[in-house]
């Protein structure tokens, strides 16, 4: 049952990155989260070392 869990953690890991970066550059390009550039998003996550 252990593994399971442990299996969960990285992809919640990378939706909560992928989450904050995204407001993040909603608020730097003062626009809703939903008109992000999704090419900018993509970008910045690689950066971070954050599968896409």
């Amino acid at each position: 049952m252990m593994d399971t869990r442990l299996n969960v953690i990285q992809p919640c890991i990378a939706m909560g990155q992928a989450a904050g970066t995204a407001a993040a550059l909603a608020v730097q390009s003062n626009v809703e989260p939903r008109k992000v550039d999704y090419k900018s998003l993509r970008k910045r996550l690689a950066a971070q070392g954050i599968p896409v």
